[in-house]
């Protein structure tokens, strides 16, 4: 996959971005962030943007009154996304880096809510465990992950997608706690046929 994302990037073939700027989409993007954010005022705390490509979701948070980590391992989008950041004057830090090093990568725990448009679905069950255990150093203990992901498949050279089984075997010590459809009204037939769902985590109580 990451060859994948790579090739994507240098073509600007990067239909994964698109979704900031399809209403049904960010609208949907929006009503998880509103959720959140409840019964809060700003500034909210730290948010990690895993794979966030050349940061537009990244953006979207950190205008909402978060203070945004976003990584991601493909040059060129980091790049990018590190001037939209600059030029926004927000708190927005990008990271060039894998999301299954993080600690590697220079990032402290410190993490209140947990962003994932489509990154764990393309991984390996290794690369996600991997990452799983970055995430859970990473945050805090009422830390939330919102985690979007196609349902499996073969599709190569697209995302494998993961089932509710694979998140939670990604994340034992956190719960999902609410899982959704995400609206694909409008976007390509591909993106129509591949269940794209939205899951809701919560650590565990210890």
């Amino acid at each position: 996959m990451n060859l994948f994302y790579s090739i994507g990037y240098r073509l600007g073939f990067t239909p994964w971005e698109n979704a900031v700027t399809h209403p049904p989409a960010y609208a949907r993007v929006a009503s998880l962030f509103d959720h959140e954010e409840r019964g809060m005022q700003p500034p909210y705390g730290r948010a990690l943007d895993l794979g966030c490509g050349r940061g537009h979701w990244a953006i979207v948070l950190a205008q909402r009154g978060w203070e945004v980590t976003g990584v991601e391992r493909v040059a060129p989008a980091a790049r990018a996304a590190r001037t939209y950041a600059r030029v926004t004057g927000l708190p927005i830090e990008i990271v060039e880096g894998d999301v299954t090093a993080l600690r590697a990568a220079g990032l402290a725990p410190g993490y209140r809510l947990i962003w994932d448009f489509g990154t764990l679905h393309g991984m390996s069950p290794a690369q996600r465990e991997a990452t799983g255990e970055e995430v859970s150093a990473l945050a805090t203990e009422d830390a939330t992950a919102l985690i979007l992901a196609w349902a499996p498949g073969r599709r190569a050279p697209l995302p494998r997608g993961a089932s509710r089984e694979d998140i939670q075997s990604v994340f034992p010590d956190w719960e999902i706690t609410d899982e959704s459809a995400f609206d694909v009204m409008g976007l390509p037939s591909l993106l129509r046929k591949v269940d794209p769902r939205v899951y809701r985590l919560r650590r565990k109580a210890t």
